[in-house]
């Protein structure tokens, strides 16, 4: 799995962080704890 192929979006109603694999089209997990995942690109954001 590229590293590029996982991506980080957050969850309105629980305001957590959520990871995907893009290419697998898998949730990979889930955060307990709140704030987004370190070195994970988070989708729909542009730089």
């Amino acid at each position: 799995m590229a590293k590029k192929d996982l991506v980080q979006v957050r969850n309105p109603k629980t305001d957590r962080y959520i990871k995907i694999d893009r290419g697998a089209g898998k949730i990979i997990g889930h955060k307990k704890t709140p704030g987004p995942y370190k070195n994970v690109p988070v989708a729909g954001k542009h730089r």
